[in-house]
């Protein structure tokens, strides 16, 4: 029987394909299971969109330290920084609140999950072919000179700026999925008991959700 949700057909996908579908499932499950409880308090689109506003932010700070890279290595430490301990998080924690709808197999999701899910990501791989052309554009201008050579230290900002650019373009369907998040209904979290606890003992505290 074909997987409606699949463009494939079931008599046309080899044996890996499956195996790497099923891998794609176990995977999605797992971090449900892990983070699914998590953040109960930013499951709400106004808390979503600071993340991606805040997510964002620190995406193009880490361009720009990529930038000041062609012209010297003392940015290397910021531009670690910012990648280890401010982007990664926010796109951890982003994952966390949209349920991880991004980068879900299309048989764990409903009708309206993956029609988000493919809007986000075709526009993301748009953004990502287009922004390809930044780094080479640099190269090819600054090969032009009359010396015909380029400096190492460009080719280096050149190289890290590419990796910004296709790692930037990656948290694009993220940022989508949690710009568009609508008001959890109260039914969405019965998977995960842990939230519906959290938020009664919020509620009987005086805690604002």
């Amino acid at each position: 029987m074909n997987d409606p949700n699949s463009v494939i057909p079931e008599s046309a996908k080899p044996a890996w394909w499956r195996g790497y579908e099923e891998w794609q499932v176990r995977r999605h499950e797992k971090f449900l299971r892990r983070y699914g409880h998590r953040f109960p308090r930013l499951r709400n689109r106004r808390s979503a969109r600071k993340l991606v506003v805040a997510l964002v932010i620190s995406v193009i700070l880490v361009i720009a330290s990529a930038i000041v890279m062609f012209f010297t290595m003392w940015a290397a430490p910021a531009f670690i920084v910012l990648i280890s301990f401010v982007m990664l998080p926010l796109v951890y924690v982003l994952r966390a609140v949209t349920r991880n709808v991004s980068d879900a197999p299309a048989s764990a999701l409903d009708e309206f999950e993956l029609a988000s899910r493919n809007a986000a990501r075709s526009i993301a791989y748009t953004a990502l072919w287009v922004s390809m052309f930044v780094p080479y554009l640099v190269l090819i201008i600054l090969s032009g000179g009359g010396d015909n050579s380029v400096d190492g230290q460009v080719i280096y900002g050149s190289a890290v700026l590419l990796i910004v650019l296709v790692t930037g373009a990656t948290c694009i369907p993220t940022c989508l999925i949690g710009w568009w998040l609508p008001d959890p209904d109260p039914e969405d979290f019965a998977t995960y008991p842990q939230v519906v606890a959290n938020e009664n003992v919020s509620q009987s505290g005086g805690f604002e959700q």
